[in-house]
């Protein structure tokens, strides 16, 4: 990954909202397991599960 790349991916995760901001950077930056992101959040593995990957690809539509 480019540091050009990157930083496009930095703003497009700043526009994002929450829960989906939080939930992406908790598991690609702080490498949380799914388990302990629904834990923080009061919710289960699987929700945390479906909302990284909501956040990932409102990422890729944004990227595109």
């Amino acid at each position: 990954l480019t540091k050009e790349a990157a930083f496009e991916i930095h703003k497009v995760l700043h526009r994002l909202s929450d829960p989906y901001k939080e939930v992406f950077s908790l598991r690609v930056f702080g490498e949380l397991p799914f388990a302990q992101i629904g834990e923080l959040f009061g919710k289960t593995e699987s929700w945390a599960r479906v909302t990284y990957h909501r956040a990932k690809m409102m990422i890729k539509e944004e990227l595109q």
